[in-house]
């Protein structure tokens, strides 16, 4: 019989070191990912065979730093969905051994992390999401005071708002709007009231205005609302050579940046992914400057 989760996570030392408003919340998280009868089956959605059967993967629930709930600014960010398209070995091997162990499978994030692996979302792991949430959090810090983290994984809470895998290599735009709709009111109002952040992150236009959409619905019954920002999607930008820097966005870079890419962890040589920060400067000069207008920041 499989043993069920809550026993095999406590074998993790990684559970050991957080606290027990985080240990609340990832049940919490886990308590509703279970409990949803919606999974998404069609020619679109990825799956493995078992037995020539098709197996397909189950939501699951966003990684959260072990010291989330005691930083402030609270940041969570959204990407799109899990890449699992058959273009690397690794897809394969993953898929099969989360559709063989379901509760594996909705916590593949925190338990990456906890085996010291990266955690499993490419514009993560290649550190456009962890700079953009440090240079979100600095500029926070300057209006409301506080104090850097050492790596941003500690802190940071991420996920996909889609939590299914599209069978080929998908923009937003070919995401079925029903997946967007339905997880949102399944998984991420929920998520957004678990780990009550201050600031979301949303990556791409669609998950941007998806998750305005929740947030609006959320006024009339909810007293909390945190602020989301708009993100570009990196992939946008990430298969081009990125452009040459003029003298102001230099000292930006020098400035406001540099500093904060010793705060983002890099994943071990010859993993799937590796960073890809300092080749693609003028993103991150961009949302500086984008966040300075919307955090209302004074130079």
């Amino acid at each position: 019989m499989r043993k069920h989760l809550g026993t095999l996570i406590k074998q993790n030392s990684g559970m050991k070191s957080t606290s027990p408003q985080w240990q609340l919340a990832h049940r919490k998280l886990l308590d509703n990912v279970r409990k949803q009868n919606f999974l998404i089956k069609s020619d679109e959605c990825k799956y493995t065979l078992d037995n020539d059967q098709k197996v397909y993967l189950p939501a699951y629930i966003p990684f959260i730093g072990a010291h989330y709930f005691n930083f402030q600014p609270r940041v969570l960010c959204y990407a799109i969905n899990q890449n699992l398209s058959n273009h690397a070995p690794w897809t394969n091997s993953w898929i099969r051994s989360w559709a063989q162990n379901e509760e594996l499978a909705h916590d593949r994030l925190n338990r990456a992390a906890f085996q010291r692996m990266p955690i499993p979302i490419k514009p993560y792991v290649e550190g456009f999401i962890p700079l953009v949430a440090l240079i979100a959090i600095r500029i926070w810090q300057r209006i409301n005071g506080g104090t850097l983290p050492q790596i941003i994984d500690d802190v940071v809470a991420v996920t996909n708002f889609i939590k299914f895998s599209t069978v080929r290599d998908a923009s937003s735009s070919r995401i079925p709007l029903i997946w967007w709709r339905e997880c949102g009111e399944l998984y991420s109002r929920e998520e957004i009231m678990i780990l009550q952040p201050d600031i979301i992150l949303a990556f791409g236009r669609k998950t941007f205005s998806e998750t305005k959409r929740i947030l609006e619905d959320m006024v009339s019954s909810e007293s909390y609302l945190p602020k989301v920002v708009y993100c570009r999607f990196p992939s946008r930008i990430a298969s081009n050579k990125g452009r040459p820097l003029n003298k102001s966005e230099i000292d930006v870079w020098n400035n406001k940046i540099a500093d904060l890419l010793e705060r983002v962890k890099k994943p071990k040589k010859g993993y799937y992914h590796q960073n890809k920060m300092e080749q693609y400067k003028g993103y991150f000069i961009d949302m500086e400057s984008q966040f300075r207008r919307d955090f209302v920041c004074a130079e």
